[in-house]
């Protein structure tokens, strides 16, 4: 016996200290070697906890072997009950394993019996210690690597694609149902493994004790199992729509507090307080019908432990009479029941937790399917936008077509559409075979009324976009065989909504280039007008802008998206409506210093200003889809009647 004992002492010891330095050595960087990880849209989850867990495998093998000695030391706690009553107070023979306890004394064997439960009971609370932190940190950790996929994934996607899920939803998914697929794969590991372990120690052991107790016990398992199947099937379509209830209320509390300005201009609060409350209702409900379909069936699990206990009661108390059974090992089979209740409880909050991680499951996996936006080093996707009717230029015809860094002096490159038309679904076609010819180094106007086609006609050139026939080509080379990388560094956009981040001016002008210098910084904003009244502010180009910009005006925000753009330096400049919110002398002066910078560039502006026009080299008018005009501009700004 002291062998043994010695034995399962240098054990505990050893794993103790592993999980002692493992858990300083997380405390210290919790987010050391988290790493990122390669995740396809999860359907199972068996594949998706291998990703998640992956990285972090010495964590979750130690834990899991920290939760196996914490199950053999929960198991071993009845027996020094066991050996005072059998031995100490009911005289039994001592079997060779315990035969140096003969020499002692009833109390000294108490005595001894009380020490080593407490040994135990110390043990077992370390280890269940150690094994909540890691479980605990394994989750986080996995957390932030879903998170990380996600985000990598959506900004990486189609933006048609990406646009179709509201702000407030994307936000739901990405933090809320992130955070809840990662809880559920710990928990399975924090729940399921120990859990299992335990009853299947409870069943051996006792088996060996008595194998007719045993058998009584076990009775109740198909009960259990009963539970399970109609718990989870009411659960999991109850936990689905409460996380489409939650995603609906994060998206309208984002789009509220985004317009906050329209509700007191339209004196809207009331209304909108009360849309809010009642979504929020709505969203409660379904949370509260997902807890009964939980809840409703603790009563009956809870039971069924007592139902056991109360046959082994019986059973045991015929068997210990009929001397198959001692008395200390009635006890050790009572204990083991009575503890049953604990881990049944947690494997029914386990079906919960897999539940309400199985509807998050579903909604992340949607952002995972999103359409990527092809990369020109990969073949066309089979049955993608316009692979029918584009071809890859061969590599010998275009030795370098694209420069590995973009230089101010080199001349625009042309433009070419080639019958290229769009469209959103099945939607009616935006753009319908158009066809246009930019000249290298010119200024061109593109005008039309609203809505026809223009903003789409500059996000197919950036393709932020992908058109669903037709070619587009940058100086003869198609721009869907232009690494992306490769693409912005030859076009850059000026959208009509400035997309400016919080942070400061020069942090805004400064994303227009990684890298960049103060001093570049600086002589983009001189040249795009921002210096003349970030020289107002107290702060310069330091000043923060807010969210979206809003501590700026509209035309301050313009002109910092120009100055962003000016800082790119790229070949071709796409602006849409860059002069909106303008008054005449700042528009003059902005157009002239982009016409000054941007000398020898090619330079495609959406606008409406004749006063843009008239100094344009081409100007182009798209009317319903169609480019109906386009050549130079006439006295009145609109151009020469030559079709295009």
């Amino acid at each position: 016996m002291l062998p043994i004992a010695i034995a399962g002492a240098a054990i505990c010891a050893v794993s103790l200290t592993a999980g002692l330095v493992t858990r300083t050595t997380i405390a210290r960087s919790p987010l050391r070697r988290a790493g990122q990880a390669r995740i396809a849209a999860p359907q199972r989850w068996r594949p998706l906890a291998q990703a998640l867990i992956a990285r972090d495998k010495p964590i979750a093998l130690l834990a899991t072997w920290l939760m196996f000695l914490d199950t053999v030391i929960a198991l071993a706690a009845p027996w020094p009950l066991m050996i005072v009553v059998d031995y100490g107070l009911g005289h039994h023979p001592y079997p060779p394993v315990l035969g140096p306890l003969s020499t002692l004394s009833t109390l000294s064997l108490a005595v001894a019996a009380a020490a080593a439960g407490l040994l135990l009971v110390v043990l077992g609370s370390v280890a269940g210690y150690l094994v909540t932190f890691l479980i605990g940190a394994l989750g986080e950790r996995m957390t932030v690597r879903l998170r990380s996929a996600l985000i990598a994934h959506v900004l990486r996607a189609e933006p048609a694609a990406v646009a179709r899920y509201p702000l407030g939803e994307l936000t739901s998914r990405i933090g809320t149902d992130a955070a809840a697929v990662a809880d559920a794969v710990a928990a399975t590991v924090d729940t399921l493994i120990p859990d299992a372990a335990v009853l299947v120690g409870m069943t051996v052991i006792t088996a060996l004790l008595d194998w007719r107790l045993t058998l009584v016990v076990l009775g109740v398992i198909p009960l259990y199992a009963i539970t399970a199947r109609l718990r989870n099937t009411a659960l999991r379509p109850a936990q689905r729509r409460a996380r489409v209830r939650s995603g609906e209320l994060a998206t309208l509390a984002t789009g509220l507090l985004a317009r906050i300005p329209l509700i007191h201009v339209f004196h809207r609060a009331n209304s909108e307080e009360q849309r809010y409350r009642q979504a929020s209702g709505q969203a409660a409900a379904a949370a509260v019908t997902a807890l009964d379909a939980s809840a409703r069936f603790a009563p009956v699990s809870d039971t069924l432990p007592g139902l056991g206990l109360a046959a082994a009661l019986v059973v045991g108390t015929i068997e210990v009479s009929s001397g198959r059974l001692t008395l200390g090992g009635l006890l050790v089979f009572l204990a083991y029941l009575s503890s049953l209740t604990t881990p049944v409880r947690s494997l029914a909050r386990l079906s919960t937790v897999i539940a309400r991680g199985t509807a998050s499951r579903d909604r992340v996996a949607e952002l995972l399917r999103l359409p990527m936006l092809q990369p020109a080093d990969n073949p066309l996707r089979p049955g993608h936008a316009g692979s029918r009717h584009r071809t890859r230029p061969s590599p010998a015809a275009h030795p370098d077509p694209v420069p590995a860094r973009c230089d101010r002096r080199l001349p625009g490159p042309a433009i070419r559409l080639d019958r290229v038309t769009f469209a959103h679904r099945a939607r009616p076609p935006v753009l319908a075979a158009v066809s246009l010819y930019i000249a290298p180094g010119s200024v061109v106007c593109v005008t039309g009324p609203s809505g026809s086609g223009k903003t789409t006609l500059l996000s197919l050139l950036v393709r932020l976009a992908e058109p669903r026939s037709g070619r587009i080509d940058v100086d003869g080379l198609d721009i869907s065989g232009i690494p992306l990388p490769k693409l912005r560094e030859i076009v850059t956009l000026v959208p009509q909504n400035p997309w400016l981040h919080a942070g400061t001016i020069a942090e805004n002008i400064g994303y227009g280039r990684a890298g960049a210098t103060g001093a570049q910084i600086a002589a983009a904003a001189e040249h795009a007008g921002v210096a003349a009244f970030a020289r107002d502010m107290p702060l310069g180009l330091q000043t923060p802008v807010g969210e979206d910009g809003t501590q700026l005006s509209g035309g301050q925000q313009r002109r910092v998206a120009v100055a962003r753009a000016l800082l790119a330096d790229t070949p071709v400049v796409l602006l849409d409506e860059p002069t909106t919110g303008l008054d005449p002398a700042t528009e003059s002066r902005l157009i002239d210093d982009l016409l000054s910078v941007t000398r020898g560039k090619t330079l495609v502006m959406v606008t409406h200003q004749p006063r843009l026009t008239d100094r344009a080299d081409q100007v182009v008018r798209v009317d319903a889809g169609r480019i109906t005009l386009a050549g130079s501009p006439t006295a009145d700004g609109r151009p020469s009647a030559v079709p295009a």
